[in-house]
């Protein structure tokens, strides 16, 4: 086992154990001083041991030349559930416009691989983009309590990603020029969500996904008696959760990350979700321990920017 592989577990059970001492279902206010705090000692970490390895930066200068002769290791997410890059049996298999190659993750030239539906808006600089997953875990019965569900982190969960190849929080990159980039993305979404279609466009893309949950929900056999009471209280708590969605401001919102090796695809993407804990108390908080806002990102990165200064100048 080389040393690259070994420091890679050590850091995976550092992971597990500061999740298992943090992570809770219950509603967490991430902009409480103490909790705040944390969020943004764990972001310093993450980045400064990402970017202290230098296999894993290495592979970084690979994946953003699209090398798909490279042997990516360190890059691949350690989560349980998910793998940060393209899974070796959909290479070559065509998703959208282009089949997928080994240098891929989910997001990569997302609308080379992906239908246009799925990108709510555009800008120079980023996509927003609908969540798979609906926000509802009560959709998901096949999970049992404690296990890790697929659901949203709250009413109208959706993405803002880069277009171009950044690979996460910790990437030199998403913070270069004064985290420029990051900035744009929150931009991009109070943008789009004070347009006159912004908030429908989006409300239609949430519907979409909870309906064809709910078909699958009703589809499935082993659900069939229960399924028919739920699916009943499912639309009316849509119903109710919709008109207090289409209510939030920009300020209502939460702008976070989930630093990698904790995330669930290799390519950078903000999460933009409702702080109101009725908008999310249907759906997971199991990643909460691990979400960090974008003001803590920046908080640290205008400390350390200052520190710098402060030491050259000294």
């Amino acid at each position: 086992m080389s040393l690259a592989t070994v420091g890679a577990a050590v850091l995976f059970l550092c992971i597990v154990a500061y999740a298992m001492s943090h992570g809770t279902d219950s509603d967490v206010d991430m902009h409480d001083p103490k909790i705040f705090q944390e969020r943004k000692d764990l972001y310093r970490k993450q980045r400064d041991d990402f970017r202290g390895r230098p296999r894993a930066m290495k592979e970084l200068r690979e994946w953003k030349a699209k090398n798909d002769d490279y042997d990516y290791v360190e890059l691949k997410s350690l989560e349980r559930y998910y793998s940060g890059m393209i899974p070796s049996h959909l290479i070559g298999k065509m998703v959208g416009k282009q089949p997928f190659t080994k240098s891929d993750t989910w997001f990569s030239e997302f609308e080379s691989h992906n239908p246009s539906a799925l990108i709510l808006s555009e800008s120079q600089d980023s996509y927003i983009i609908a969540n798979l997953a609906s926000y509802d875990k009560r959709q998901y019965p096949e999970f049992k309590p404690g296990e890790h569900t697929p659901e949203g982190q709250g009413f109208g969960h959706c993405l803002v990603i880069s277009r171009n190849r950044v690979f996460n929080i910790v990437d030199p990159d998403a913070t270069a020029n004064h985290s420029a980039l990051l900035k744009e993305m929150k931009e991009h979404f109070i943008t789009f969500w004070k347009t006159e279609d912004g908030s429908p466009k989006l409300l239609k893309r949430v519907r979409s996904t909870f309906d064809e949950q709910n078909d699958k929900l009703v589809s499935d056999d082993r659900n069939a008696k229960s399924s028919e009471s739920l699916l009943s209280t499912l639309i009316d708590d849509f119903d109710t959760l919709s008109k207090s969605f289409l209510r939030c401001k920009p300020e209502d919102f939460e702008f976070a990350f989930h630093a990698f090796p904790a995330n669930s695809v290799g390519h950078l993407h903000m999460h933009v979700f409702p702080k109101n804990g009725d908008l999310r108390k249907f759906s997971t908080k199991s990643h909460d321990w691990k979400t960090i806002p974008i003001e803590a990102v920046l908080e640290v990165e205008e400390e350390d920017e200052r520190g710098v200064i402060d030491s050259g100048s000294g």
